[in-house]
């Protein structure tokens, strides 16, 4: 490619940037023995939001500390570190913790916040790197908040004004019947019902059991302390071609499947769709037939 055609394509890149902001490095201590921190995600701040990505595969990890660091906890560290930050965007410190720092922001620009992390994590993440190449690994995973976002513009696009009157955009405070209350991260309320929305966009079935676990037990919790019958949850779910493996999609059936038949006995209904705009569709026909 001539100088010319690199200036023309850089220009074009330039006019079609429509988000600007600060991204950091994420980084890590996961073994205090060694001291060591080690990038494990990216975010990304703009106009008062966030994009984060953080480390989902950990074959480069079991290669650094072998058998001394646990999978499931690790992986659990990556969605509370992705939470932490989602709750509080912006002007956050350098130190999380005593093991978890962010870099120095710097500029970054680019046609949307996700596209603009997953370059980042690709050039500084690198125990996100797969050791196979010849494995399909353009999965990439969608965390509870994110998922929640798409589907409340959705919703708030085709819903208008009645959208905000079942979106609760923050926990809600449940009163029990011994007087006590207690906050429920619920994402859609009103009178005669609650919704949750879970993301089982994840490799790991232990992430996806809890998102499950935590959804439902809220969903049981609300309509067993007031007047609200009717529960559903919408779960996005991922399908064949969504870059898991053969094994990594079998495992992941099978628990989300175990669960999500068990919470159907409980009486929730079960709403669940491959694409955030089937998956809002799909809970908008619910609430406007049921709630």
């Amino acid at each position: 490619m001539s100088n010319l055609a690199k200036l023309r394509e850089r220009l074009s890149a330039t006019e079609q940037s429509v988000v600007k902001g600060l991204w950091r490095p994420i980084s890590a201590c996961l073994d205090e023995d060694t001291g060591e921190f080690l990038n494990v995600g990216v975010m990304f701040e703009h106009g008062g939001k966030v994009e984060v990505r953080m480390l989902d595969t950990f074959e480069r990890v079991k290669c650094l500390y072998g058998q001394r660091l646990d999978q499931a906890s690790l992986m659990h560290l990556m969605v509370d570190i992705e939470e932490t930050i989602r709750r509080n965007p912006v002007d956050l410190p350098s130190e999380l913790s005593e093991t978890i720092r962010l870099g120095e922001p710097l500029f970054a620009s680019g046609a949307d916040a996700e596209s603009v992390v997953d370059e980042f994590f690709l050039d500084v993440v690198t125990l996100g790197m797969p050791s196979d190449k010849t494995r399909n690994n353009n999965f990439r995973y969608r965390s509870n908040h994110k998922v929640r976002e798409t589907l409340f513009e959705i919703m708030r696009e085709k819903m208008a004004l009645q959208a905000d009157r079942i979106i609760c955009a923050e926990p809600y405070t449940l009163k029990l019947p011994n007087s006590a209350s207690i906050e429920v991260d619920i994402a859609l309320l009103n009178e005669r019902a609650a919704g949750a929305v879970v993301s089982a966009w994840y490799k790991s079935p232990m992430v996806v059991e809890n998102n499950l676990l935590q959804a439902s037990s809220d969903l049981l919790l609300i309509t067993s302390n007031s007047d609200r019958k009717h529960a559903s949850m919408s779960v996005l779910m991922p399908h064949e071609a969504s870059g898991m493996s053969r094994l990594e999609f079998t495992k992941h059936q099978d628990t989300t499947r175990r669960l999500l038949d068990r919470y159907q006995k409980y009486g929730i209904d079960i709403i669940e769709a491959p694409s955030s705009d089937v998956l809002a569709n799909s809970t908008i026909e619910w609430w406007e037939k049921v709630a």
